[in-house]
């Protein structure tokens, strides 16, 4: 119980709190603390929701990163050889443009990216000069069955007709050029059309950022020399376009905007060239027009046999003095021109002889032929029954090609794939089905054990004019077979059963077998 002092003075404290007005100060204090909150997490809000666009919109940029390749048609003509096979030729230069293209962005470390190949050109006019040349017929658009076959052989590869007039190509260019310039998923330019002056304008904007750009040369089409002022960097391409120029395509421009006529019979000839690999020059004499080697041919079997309008040399000759005589005077053919019995073809076989044996390879080393590209050891063609029998086995699980062809496998119980023991007859298909897979570093692999494919063994490859589907690059079918030298292999593995594989695999492909 309070005794009256105590009563007294909480009466006296309550009064003097009732005077103060102190619970009002605090609620207005309180009040102006909430407005101050709601608009301080309004503006967090705000950005915090900017910062998340940001991060979307950074993340979209590095999703499906490009590079691309913007192609003035009406002067980077594509190779003679590859136009007078009409529809087949287009998807030959196609697939030797994209593996060139791949070829350089492995130098780049941009090989993660996808190519979008644009060609622009005045078809009917391109059409027009090249059936002069006896390469396509004389119709409007002549051009168009190898441009039909061109487009439809990969999904970001189009070969565009930009009309008749003359600067419509340079339009389509520079518009494209200004529009992937700054675009931050396209992480590379490379841009054909360095015979014409008028786009040094358009790249000059793009100079302080040079490392993004490489200009194409091309043995076909004079470089300009004001490109090299750009500070940008250069690659020849020679595998899809022409070695020697055209009468009819766009001349070379000075800088006095003057042009210079393509070159004839008495100008000066254009300086040697290489040849693509494995490929024998066109072959003439006194009394017979150039015509172009034929490509499938020079590494196995045409399908068009004497039919073929290309020539058939053997690809391991390139003398046109080692082609057989005629025994008797050639038959003039609808055109009133000579033609030539050449060599019969050789036995794709023979070629691939010349491989290396998996014995004869030093421990540790690999295997390269004169252009420094990764060969592969000999695989002796193995039976369909025994691959139906091994891929019988497979359709129940995947082998671990890890365990069966280099004798261990890290993820041990861990693995995925099927780890119980392999019929000794079956380890020849395993192999052989391994090397029919492409090694993603292709020639360059110097991995002593990896076994996936860098050479075709394949004699019914559809590239030497058999049925068979091949996914190894269409350029490994034109590398000479033939071991140059030893070099020093990458983390030699040893096989703990056998001996007999050679290579290790790349990562992801631990099983090279079908699912």
């Amino acid at each position: 119980m309070l005794n009256d002092q105590e009563i007294n003075r909480a009466a006296a404290q309550l009064a003097d709190y009732r005077r103060s007005d102190a619970l009002s100060r605090i609620l207005d204090h309180y009040a102006v603390l909430i407005d101050d909150y709601k608009r301080l997490k309004s503006d967090y809000e705000e950005e915090r929701e900017s910062r998340e666009k940001y991060k979307q919109m950074a993340k979209d940029q590095e999703r499906n990163p490009f590079v691309l390749f913007l192609v003035d048609g009406d002067g980077y003509v594509f190779n003679e050889s590859l136009v007078a096979k009409r529809g087949e030729g287009g998807s030959i230069a196609a697939q030797l443009l994209n593996d060139e293209i791949n070829a350089s962005l492995r130098k780049k470390g941009l090989e993660h990216c996808q190519v979008m190949v644009r060609v622009y050109a005045n078809v009917a006019g391109l059409s027009k000069a090249l059936a002069k040349t006896g390469l396509v017929g004389g119709e409007s658009r002549s051009l168009s069955p190898f441009i039909a076959s061109f487009n439809r052989s990969y999904g970001l590869t189009e070969f565009v007709d930009a009309g008749d007039l003359k600067e419509n190509a340079d339009f389509k260019l520079r518009a494209l050029l200004r529009l992937y310039a700054d675009n931050t998923q396209c992480k590379h330019i490379y841009f054909a059309a360095c015979h014409d002056v008028g786009y040094i304008s358009e790249l000059m904007p793009f100079s302080g950022n040079s490392t993004k750009f490489t200009l194409v040369s091309t043995p076909g089409v004079r470089f300009h020399d004001e490109f090299t002022k750009l500070g940008m960097g250069i690659d020849e391409f020679r595998a899809a376009f022409r070695h020697s120029s055209l009468d009819g395509v766009l001349p070379y421009r000075q800088p006095n905007g003057t042009a210079i006529k393509p070159a004839t019979a008495q100008s000066k000839p254009n300086p040697p060239f290489k040849q693509p690999l494995g490929i024998a020059p066109p072959i003439t004499n006194s009394n017979d027009e150039p015509r172009p080697v034929c490509l499938l041919h020079s590494f196995g079997k045409c399908r068009y046999g004497k039919t073929c309008k290309q020539l058939h040399v053997d690809p391991q000759r390139s003398n046109p003095q080692q082609l057989t005589d005629l025994s008797s005077p050639p038959s003039p053919s609808p055109s009133g021109k000579a033609m030539m019995r050449m060599a019969s073809p050789v036995d794709p076989s023979i070629v691939l002889a010349n491989l290396p044996k998996s014995d004869n390879i030093p421990d540790g080393r690999v295997a390269v032929n004169s252009n420094n590209y990764r060969l592969d050891p000999y695989q002796p063609p193995v039976s369909p029954d025994t691959i139906s029998r091994l891929k019988a086995r497979v359709d129940k699980r995947r082998v671990c090609n890890n365990l069966h062809l280099l004798g261990m496998c890290e993820a041990g119980d861990r693995c995925e794939y099927d780890h119980s023991p392999l019929d000794d007859e079956f380890l020849p298909a395993l192999q052989w089905l391994a090397r029919s897979q492409p090694c993603p570093r292709r020639g360059a692999c110097r991995i002593a054990n990896c076994f996936t494919g860098h050479v075709c063994q394949n004699l019914e490859c559809k590239q030497r004019g058999g049925k068979m589907f091949c996914r190894i690059p269409y350029l490994a079918h034109l590398e000479p077979m033939a071991v140059v030298s030893y070099v020093p292999g990458l983390q030699k593995q040893r096989k703990a059963a056998s001996s007999s594989s050679e290579s290790s695999t790349p990562p992801g492909a631990r099983s090279a077998l079908p699912a």
